[in-house]
């Protein structure tokens, strides 16, 4: 709170004394320097304190948030008419804000696609799905892009014997709330004023506690190494065997061409002998 000092000088002595004191008060004298930055700053040592009836005024406390005009005004104006017309969904929420609350809330887009299974839900389910995307805890945005990890909602403590949480991931400044039934994605910042956040997704939130969870698909089977090997060795044993058969063919033409050589052979020399008689 601004105000204004009045500074008197009066033999010798500095004094100190605000401009709303009354008669009645007393000045504050200066008693020496603290630390001074010439043009700039000086801390001054004072022999009491400075007071102003203004200043002790009580700060008026901040104006209650209303949800409802909250999430009407940007984005989520859907999902504020459901929360408004579940009586008990809404109290809960309401009376969390004040203690710590982050609020998902899917924009209209998304309440529109949701809308025909959203009312075949029973009048219990309709509260839980409700308080499913309100954490009791305040998170800020960067909060949330910093850390991983599962998240309890207003849910979990209406519906005690059921578990009603979601994983909270983020990647590359986005995040994502994984139910195992959908993904939706934080697209927005709706309002964040400790210790209330309400941020706009991109789907609605869908617990595992009312509908079928969706299963990630197994990964392909990695062909067998065994196959492979077993493969290239009957390869190489053919490759033997061809091998083997050409040799064979090779001994089987070498024999009669050596024989030949020796009956041509042996003849010549019969022949040399015949002469010498």
């Amino acid at each position: 709170m601004s105000g204004y000092v009045n500074i008197t000088r009066k033999d010798g002595k500095v004094s100190f004394m605000t401009e709303d004191a009354d008669d009645t008060a007393k000045p504050s004298r200066y008693v020496k320097s603290v630390k001074e930055y010439p043009y700039d700053i000086a801390v001054l040592q004072v022999s009491s304190i400075i007071s102003s009836a203004e200043a002790e005024a009580p700060v008026p406390a901040p104006a209650p948030v209303d949800l409802v005009e909250l999430l009407s005004k940007r984005y989520c104006k859907s999902f504020a008419s459901l929360l408004s017309a579940d009586a008990e969904a809404f109290r809960a929420a309401n009376e969390s804000k004040d203690n710590g609350l982050t609020l998902f809330c899917p924009v209209d887009s998304a309440v529109a696609s949701f809308a025909a299974t959203y009312k075949n839900l029973t009048a219990k389910a309709k509260t839980a799905i409700l308080l499913y995307h309100a954490v009791p805890d305040y998170f800020s945005l960067q909060l949330l892009k910093s850390n991983n990890g599962m998240v309890t909602t207003l849910a979990t403590a209406s519906e005690k014997k059921m578990d009603y949480s979601y994983d909270v991931k983020n990647k590359d400044e986005t995040v994502t709330l994984q139910t195992r039934v959908v993904t939706s994605s934080v697209t927005a910042t709706v309002g964040d004023m400790e210790p209330l956040a309400v941020y706009a997704v991109d789907k609605f939130l869908q617990p595992k506690e009312l509908f079928k969870v969706v299963e990630a698909p197994a990964p392909a089977p990695e062909p067998s190494s065994k196959k492979k090997k077993a493969g290239r060795g009957g390869g190489d044993d053919d490759d033997d065997s061809s091998d083997d058969s050409t040799a064979d063919a090779e001994k089987g033409d070498a024999a009669p061409a050596l024989l030949a050589r020796w009956v041509v052979t042996a003849a010549a020399a019969a022949v040399a002998a015949y002469a010498l008689i």
